[in-house]
């Protein structure tokens, strides 16, 4: 009989203790596939640049953060992923120890037995892939179907990346963990051999070291989840790695999540605040508030095409609206100009940590808005990297969004932009996070502005006024009469409404996050689950030993309740550690952190949550014990 015979009978001849296994990979294959595709087709930009008009749309600072964040995920998924097969196809070979011992005695080679279970191991994980791919692909199809019901269309982006990674890592870990596996059984004597997760030498008067000699001081309940748990080092090693990286992916998700959110408001906070007022014609002012829009909403777009700002009607002198600063309410003028212009990128000099230069930029050609503003009299005040420019040295410097600066430049604040009609070039001091126009937009000063468009008698054609809060109702009617005295088409408009559609649209992105959040904790539900029945049968002897001796059915919850929360504790402790590292590295870069104690709230909701888990995971394996009896059990 050929290897490949022996296993595919063997795997068929035990197919209703291999199912459990099997279920197993096929869920996590499913669940990584469905993230795989939900994270290369969707994403958290829901809507494709594509579909709609506003080709700007999120593709800012806040995206590439969210972007870091999700590749942070995917990588994290992929190592669960791993981690839950390489533990499935490991168990699976500790399982066929006493199989492995009989044919050892009967005098089959070690390298035949080699074969035999390692081919079993790939047939189950071949199987499981292929399954769980088709029902991942499934369940993204019925999503995506799902999303074109409410608008929000999902293009299939086939997976050539994570896809094949997630296998080959698979194939590799096989051979290197569940081969060595198999091989150290091989090794063992014959007689070492009959045991599964206990050692066959495991000394049971040995004394216990402190914290599990305080364990079981507790009660007679503690002491045999605690001596259960020592004697099975191997499994709970396998579930502490699968429970800390399960445990690390939820901290990280809910962690990530409220940081990014917390930052990504701040920052727009910063660059569009509430009680803001804008003073202009209504051209002017209607599409100068829809280029705030532009960054929730992609079926928005408003270029050259849709106004000319510096029309003579769109202008209008500052001076002759000096009851502004008579109106308390009023804490800050911010006069701007704002227009169109044909740009070019201009390549620089970039230098490098180890001190090497490089040639920097493409020479991109576009058209965007400018805005001339005083900096002494801005408003906002952005998240910004690097410097905003002064009116010392306004004369040649200029700040871009960031829309602009992570799309249009290679390193922005190396290089300059050239207003190529005017033949005027800028460089670039600071780049800031900014929702105006999706962060495509360019500051100048505003003096700088006026020479550039031949504009004299301090001319604007908008004004931005900066309000105390609930003042506006106090002052509107005052505003409609400063604001008709420019003249008959002018008016003034509130853009708080805008500021919250903003705000909300960065809150539903968290929405995301939760999603990936609900998949994992339906993994670690199964998890939980198949680590408690994983362990039944071995123990069956000493349950129905301990049910003839007078032990109830609640001894027997409270003792497998204790044994998963001895691997839960220090799992979530560990994630909780790792989490905080790893959340460092990637996300806490330039963010806004939560007060300390939310870690270590989280770490308590997590736990909570788990607990629960585990006590209704009971349920079902108590079923199955209460129907244990002796012909369940063989010598071997």
């Amino acid at each position: 009989m050929s290897s490949f015979d022996f296993a595919l009978k063997d795997f068929y001849r035990k197919r209703h203790s291999n199912f459990p296994f099997l279920l197993i990979i096929i869920i996590i294959i499913a669940f990584t596939e469905f993230l795989i595709y939900f994270t290369s087709s969707l994403g958290i930009n829901i809507l494709t640049q594509t579909t709609y008009t506003n080709i700007y749309y999120f593709s800012g600072g806040i995206n590439l953060i969210y972007k870091e964040f999700n590749n942070l995920i995917q990588i994290l998924f992929l190592s669960l992923a791993i981690v839950i097969i390489l533990s499935v196809t490991t168990t699976l070979v500790i399982s066929k120890k006493r199989d492995i011992a009989i044919m050892k005695s009967l005098g089959t080679l070690p390298r035949k037995l080699y074969s035999f279970y390692l081919l079993e191991a790939y047939i189950l994980f071949f199987i499981g892939f292929l399954l769980g791919l088709v029902l991942g692909l499934i369940i993204f199809g019925i999503f995506a179907w799902i999303m074109n019901i409410f608008n929000f269309p999902i293009i299939l982006v086939i997976d050539l990346v994570y896809t094949p990674i997630l296998f080959f890592s698979c194939i590799f870990g096989i051979f290197l963990i569940t081969g060595y596996t198999i091989r150290k059984i091989g090794k063992q004597k014959i007689i070492s051999s009959f045991s599964k997760d206990i050692p066959y030498n495991y000394d049971a008067s040995k004394r216990l070291k402190l914290v599990p000699r305080w364990l079981t001081s507790i009660g007679i309940n503690f002491k045999i989840a605690t001596v259960n748990t020592l004697r099975k080092t191997g499994e709970f090693k396998r579930y502490l790695i699968l429970f800390s990286i399960i445990g690390l992916m939820i901290f990280t998700l809910g962690l990530g999540a409220l940081v990014l959110r917390i930052s990504s408001q701040e920052w727009i906070h910063k660059s569009q605040s509430e009680n803001i007022v804008i003073i202009g014609h209504q051209d002017v002012v209607s599409n100068y508030s829809l280029m705030y829009k532009m960054f929730s909403d992609p079926t928005i777009l408003i270029d050259e095409k849709n106004i000319n700002f510096t029309e003579s009607h769109y202008l209008f002198n500052l001076s002759d609206m000096n009851e502004l600063y008579n109106i308390e309410e009023i804490e800050k003028i911010d006069e701007r100009i704002i227009n169109f212009y044909n740009v070019e990128e201009i390549p620089g000099i970039h230098i490098s940590g180890d001190g090497t230069y490089t040639v920097v930029g493409q020479n991109r050609k576009g058209i965007i808005p400018i805005i001339g503003v005083n900096p002494e009299n801005l408003i906002q005040n952005f998240e910004i990297e690097g410097r905003f420019f002064t009116e010392v040295d306004a004369y040649d410097n200029m700040t871009i969004g960031d829309g602009l600066a992570y799309n249009f430049f290679e390193y922005a604040l190396d290089q300059s932009l050239e207003l190529t009609t005017f033949n005027r070039r800028f460089h670039v001091s600071g780049v800031i996070i900014d929702s105006f126009y999706s962060g495509w937009a360019g500051y100048l000063s505003i003096e700088e502005s006026r020479k550039i468009l031949n504009l004299t008698n301090e001319e604007v054609n908008i004004i931005m006024l900066k309000l105390s809060s609930g003042a506006y109702n106090g002052i509107k009617d005052e505003l409609d009469n400063i604001t008709q005295k420019i003249g008959e088409n002018f008016t003034h408009l509130r853009l708080d409404n805008i500021f919250q559609d903003n705000m909300e649209y960065l809150g539903n992105l968290s929405i995301y996050p939760m999603l990936l959040m609900i998949i994992i904790s339906i993994i670690a539900i199964f998890s939980l689950y198949n680590y408690q029945k994983a362990g039944i049968m071995e123990k069956a002897k000493d349950f129905l030993i301990m049910r003839a001796i007078g032990s109830k059915t609640k001894s027997i919850k409270k003792i497998l309740f204790l044994e998963s929360t001895f691997v839960l504790m220090p799992s979530l402790l560990l994630s909780l550690a790792i989490g905080m590292i790893i959340n460092s590295l990637f996300l806490f870069d330039r963010v806004y952190l939560p007060p300390l104690y939310i870690p270590f709230v989280l770490f308590l909701f997590l736990f909570f949550i788990f607990i629960i888990f585990n006590f209704l995971s009971l349920f079902p394996l108590l079923k199955k014990i209460n129907n244990f009896s002796i012909k369940d059990f063989s010598m071997y």
